[in-house]
This record gives C-alpha cells, sequence and structure tokens, in this order.
C-alpha cells in the first residue's frame, strides 16, 4: 500500500512541479529496508533530479534555494489535498524565486487556500497581492510582536515598499495597486 500511495504522490508532486517552472524535474520516492518499528520495516526517502539528465539524489544534498522552496510548495501542496488539513503554514517558501516563478508560487498558495486556510509569511509582492487578507507584524521588542490587519490603502503601500523600498513613488503605488488587482 505504501508503495502505491508513493507512486501517486509522485506523480502529483510531478505535476506540482511543473506549474511551478520546474517541469524538467522528476521527483521520486524511494524504500529501502530498515530494523522492523512501529512504522514497518523500510526507511522512505525523497528523491530529485532538478535537470534532464542528472541522477537523482537525496532532497535533503540537493537543490538550489528557489528549487528547494518550489520543491517544499510542491510537497505541501500535495500532502495538504491528501491529509484533507484546513490550516497550512509557508514560512517564506518562496525564498530565492522571483518574476514568473513567484506568480506561479502566489498562483498555487492561493488555490491551496481555496480549500483551507493558509497563512503564508513572504518578502515577494506578488505572493502578498494574491494573499485576501495582509497583516503587518511589526517587533517592538526581542519578545513582543504586534499584528495588524491592513486595510486596502495601507497594503497598497507596503506592497509599493516592498517594490521600491522607503522611497515611494507614484510608479511604485500603481504597481502595487496592479499587483492587487490581479
Amino acid at each position: 500500500q505504501r508503495h502505491t500511495l508513493a507512486q501517486a504522490l509522485e506523480n502529483e508532486i510531478q505535476q506540482e512541479l511543473a506549474d511551478l517552472y520546474m517541469d524538467k524535474a522528476r521527483f521520486q520516492v524511494r524504500f529501502s529496508k530498515a530494523k522492523f518499528n512501529r512504522e514497518g520495516n523500510e526507511a522512505v526517502e525523497f528523491y530529485i533530479s532538478t535537470n534532464p539528465g542528472e541522477d537523482f539524489k537525496p532532497l535533503v544534498k540537493v537543490a538550489s534555494g528557489g528549487e528547494l522552496s518550489r520543491l517544499m510548495l510542491a510537497i505541501k501542496s500535495a500532502f495538504s489535498r491528501k491529509e484533507g488539513k484546513t490550516s497550512i503554514v509557508f514560512d517564506e517558501v518562496d525564498t530565492g524565486v522571483s518574476g514568473r516563478v513567484a506568480q506561479a508560487i502566489a498562483a498555487k498558495i492561493h488555490k491551496i487556500g481555496q480549500n483551507g486556510q493558509v497563512l503564508a509569511i513572504s518578502p515577494l509582492p506578488q505572493v502578498i497581492a494574491a494573499a485576501d487578507f495582509q497583516f503587518y507584524m511589526s517587533d517592538e521588542h526581542s519578545t513582543v510582536s504586534t499584528v495588524r490587519l491592513l486595510n486596502r490603502e495601507e497594503r497598497i503601500e507596503e506592497i509599493a515598499k516592498m517594490l521600491a523600498g522607503e522611497d515611494l513613488t507614484e510608479a511604485a503605488r500603481q504597481q502595487a495597486e496592479q499587483l492587487l488587482k490581479r
């Protein structure tokens, strides 16, 4: 039964990776004999080949920051459907990406959020703009943080800051507004 489920998981993650512009990557679930315990007598390990012609290597030893971020999103996305989770947290799962990949990640996270609750901590304006709600977090002390729900105008300002830094321009504000409309 594990092997059957592993094959289905491989196929699902393969599709998730294609959605995230990693269509040439290959994912495998490998089993090896292990000492019998309450979880069975096999060890399970994830392997990946990120480029055509490249050998499969253990996931823990491969992948750049951007690839690892997308792979984790693909795995969490597949698991969230299988496990029927209603809440999932993504903590900077978009690290090391930008542009069209960032937009694909934003779309994937948004899609997951249609069937449950997603809390995404992100440095990317594309991901932030795809959210239904945006919170601003500030650290007042090392052990105290304040979290505040932003209204639409505050969202535009914060996303514009993500795009342009502290010296906001009207162009940055317009771009932020376009991201929110998308």
